[in-house]
């Protein structure tokens, strides 16, 4: 979850069911980390609950606002069935930025035509390879900072690519990491499905 970007989520877990209540009854926040076995990486995202719904089943479908990246501090010890930790937001103040983000200051400048152009170029081979269709016209309306980070978590990225892409210290980092990343990936995918289409 990246500061800026919608992150809709489908909620059946007891345990996340009771941390969603727990949220709802406070300030509606919640951070979302990536585990590798049992341990939590170091770097997450804040969102704060937008939408909420519950489905018959006893579901929740939720939606959380990406706010600010957060680096993981010492777990605490609670009585909730879900984890809970210290959390400082050093080294991330530009997140906050994202939601401000102008199309204008980017259009008017050669680097921001051509940096979107860049990213422009690596997500069409991206979807190319995975026979999505985009509609590319909406996509010029999007702050290119709002949309590197909605590029980055839509994308069919292995957890370790997407962890990358949530650390990098700058958007412009973001972005020429998640070019790389989409041109390895189309790459990839372009050539199992030449490889089914011949079998």
């Amino acid at each position: 979850m990246l500061p800026g970007c919608d992150l809709p989520l489908n909620i059946f877990e007891p345990r996340y069911l009771n941390m969603i209540d727990d949220a709802l009854r406070a300030d509606r926040l919640i951070g979302m980390v990536q585990s590798r076995g049992n341990q939590l990486v170091s770097v997450g995202g804040l969102g704060r609950i937008s939408q909420f719904s519950e489905t018959d089943d006893g579901r929740y479908l939720i939606v959380l606002k990406g706010l600010k990246r957060f680096h993981l501090g010492e777990e605490l010890k609670v009585s909730t069935p879900y984890r809970q930790a210290k959390i400082s937001f050093d080294g991330f103040d530009a997140d906050a930025d994202t939601h401000d983000a102008r199309q204008t200051s980017e259009a008017l400048s050669e680097t921001g035509r051509s940096d979107r152009l860049a990213l422009t170029v690596a997500m069409k081979a991206l979807a190319k390879a995975v026979g999505v269709q985009v509609d590319w016209d909406a996509l010029k309306e999007i702050p290119l900072p709002l949309l590197i980070n909605q590029a980055a978590m839509i994308s069919p990225f292995e957890p370790a690519d997407k962890q990358s892409l949530m650390e990098a210290v700058t958007s412009d980092e973001r972005r020429r990491l998640l070019i790389g990343l989409m041109h390895l990936y189309a790459g990839q995918l372009g050539g199992k499905a030449g490889d089914q289409a011949q079998q």
